[in-house]
């Protein structure tokens, strides 16, 4: 249990839960990780600190537990859950830049959750750090500091050289007093999930900070309709834990599926267990809209898949010209599968993955049902790609073309056969893939069309290596079998 002060009835004083917040390179990161390294080199840590999306250090022998909350400005919902599990947010602004629109979004997404603000003004060692104009800025948000009439604690800090980082602890100690945190021994376990993601060896790990009982070993607990029990529970230092009280961050396995981020962890059967709805079902983002789109969204992890999930249904909320509509067949983490795939097909859509792997075998199937799957590493490109899908690019066309070549040339060997010269237009050809020959390309062709000739593929070669595969824009030397004995150069080969 944390910090062992009682009161009369019986209330139990816990440590803060802080989440630091900001625009994007002003220093979030580059504070909590000097917050995080001295308490390492002060000896404090058992060894070297878990990332499990939370950490927990002793300042004035007290404790208390940061939230590693993103910067991405894509990331606003998992900013505002961020906002929402906290107690106290710390909002970094950069003193050589001042407030910028992430700023501004954290300052609401903190008003929203009701936590109270410490401004911590970062980078006051560079040239150009101007504090008092980055307060005037703040002002102007209604953000006021102390010296300038207002409420807010405000602390100038430098992570690169560690200046008042000590000053900031302890101004985070002093307004979590005046907050008076605390917590029944005697309730019922709550817990918010800070991330959720499936890993291809563990399962599924969920990162959590309690915040009321004592989340235990064993428990049988619910978040987001899922159920679960608690087979191992690691603290922040990599220990293993067997209980956990308020304001501890842990990281549980135990669930089959990953709950929602920002969801609550409750015990099966409590009166909370209610609050445990499923938010994974399928949902449709748009109405009265002539075109709608099914999507499979696969992520990282629970957070990232839900920052994904917000941006397509902000292009779709905020697009008012545009006509279509966003049908959510299944969002869940993890690698793509094959399931994702046959899903798409079924319901006539796409698969988009962020920051996931697309195996080969998969990406295989998905070109053979003619399903566009695609995975991003910026949300940025992700709903530009989606925009052009919804309007109606030739994309989704050509993901359904299994294989499509022109002959650039032919070349006949002395036993008679005829090797030729393809350019991969679209999709890929593999061999024995039943192939056909036309004399015009297969995009152009009409009902009554036939094709020329169809054949297999017998043998590819691109340069003078063989290959199992040729992929669109690759060059490749082609034999088939049978021959087509009245190939000319420029015709097309698809894949039928």
């Amino acid at each position: 249990m944390q910090n062992s002060k009682t009161n009369e009835n019986n209330n139990i004083f816990r440590a803060p839960i802080v989440a630091v917040m900001g625009h994007v390179d002003h220093g979030k990161t580059s504070i909590l990780d000097a917050i995080r390294h001295t308490e390492v080199q002060k000896g404090e840590y058992g060894g070297i600190t878990q990332h499990i999306g939370a950490y927990q250090i002793t300042h004035q022998n007290k404790k208390i537990t940061f939230i590693d909350t993103p910067g991405h400005e894509a990331f606003s919902q998992m900013r505002a859950r961020g906002g929402r599990a906290a107690d106290i947010v710390v909002l970094v602004v950069a003193a050589d830049e001042g407030v910028k629109p992430q700023t501004k979004e954290a300052i609401a997404h903190t008003k929203a959750a009701g936590a109270k603000i410490i401004v911590a003004i970062n980078k006051v060692d560079l040239p150009g750090a101007d504090p008092q104009k980055v307060k005037q800025q703040l002002a102007q948000e209604n953000i006021m500091v102390e010296d300038w009439g207002g409420d807010v604690v405000c602390v100038e800090v430098s992570a690169k050289t560690k200046e008042k980082l000590d000053d900031l602890l302890d101004a985070i100690l002093v307004v979590a007093e005046l907050l008076e945190l605390k917590y029944d021994d005697t309730s019922e376990v709550e817990a918010m999930i800070i991330e959720s993601k499936k890993d291809r060896k563990k399962g599924v790990i969920v990162s959590c900070i309690v915040r009321s009982g004592t989340l235990k070993l064993s428990d049988v607990v619910m978040a987001s309709g899922h159920q679960a029990k608690v087979k191992s529970m690691m603290g922040d230092k990599g220990e293993m834990l067997t209980q956990a009280g308020p304001s501890t961050p842990v990281e549980i396995m135990g669930f089959k599926e990953p709950p929602q981020v920002g969801d609550l962890i409750v015990e099966k059967g409590s009166e909370l267990a209610a609050l445990s709805a499923d938010e994974a079902r399928e949902e449709i983002i748009g109405q009265d809209t002539k075109r709608v789109v099914a999507i499979v969204v696969r992520a990282d992890t629970q957070g990232t898949l839900e920052a994904v999930k917000s941006s397509l249904a902000n292009l779709v909320t905020s697009n008012v010209g545009l006509t279509f509509s966003i049908k959510f067949l299944l969002t869940a983490t993890g690698d793509i599968t094959s399931s994702d795939v046959m899903l798409a097909q079924n319901g006539d859509g796409i698969v988009l993955g962020f920051n996931v792997r697309i195996p080969q075998d998969i990406e295989d199937l998905a070109r053979d049902l003619g399903v566009v799957v695609k995975s991003y590493m910026t949300i940025y490109d992700l709903v530009d790609d989606v925009i052009s899908l919804l309007e109606g690019t030739a994309e989704t066309e050509e993901q359904k073309i299994k294989g499509r070549a022109q002959i650039l040339k032919l070349f006949k060997l002395p036993s008679g056969d005829k090797i030729m010269g393809c350019r991969v237009d679209a999709g890929s050809f593999k061999l024995k893939n039943r192939v056909a020959f036309y004399d015009k390309n297969p995009a152009d062709l009409v009902e009554d069309d036939v094709p020329l000739f169809t054949t297999r593929i017998k043998k590819l070669k691109i340069g003078r290596d063989e290959v199992d595969t040729v992929r669109k824009g690759q060059e490749c030397g082609m034999l088939t079998k049978p021959q087509f004995d009245d190939v000319q150069k420029d015709m097309w080969i698809e894949i039928i």
